[in-house]
């Protein structure tokens, strides 16, 4: 997901509108949604800003470690909206998901052995 995607996903995930974030930086709201829909790239400063605005870190603006899950209500609202996965805890899941597999293989051979008896 590019930069301006997840200013986009970040800002829209704190309720916040684009012309409050463009009085943030000290832009005009055409000059802030350019940037957002990625016409024209943020400079360094707007991106500190934006970090503190959105209260992310550099690291999940630049990152590649999110996966984005759009859950839909029944009645056709969201009632879970963007939530953000680190990788980190993606590999820890999958990890304990192989610990759980060779768990039940063994038990399996466990049961098989005493079958056998």
């Amino acid at each position: 997901m590019k930069l301006h995607d997840k200013v986009k996903l970040f800002r829209e995930n704190k309720r916040l509108s684009q012309e409050s974030i463009a009085f943030e930086l000290g832009l005009s709201q055409s000059q802030y949604s350019r940037r957002e829909s990625g016409s024209i790239k943020f400079n360094s400063d707007d991106i500190i800003k934006l970090s503190k605005i959105l209260e992310v870190s550099l690291d999940e603006l630049f990152g590649d470690d999110i996966i984005i899950l759009n859950n839909n209500n029944q009645k056709g609202g969201v009632f879970a909206n963007n939530v953000f996965i680190p990788e980190d805890l993606i590999n820890q899941y999958q990890l304990r998901i192989q610990e759980k597999d060779d768990f039940i293989l063994f038990l399996k051979e466990k049961i098989k052995k005493i079958e056998e008896k």
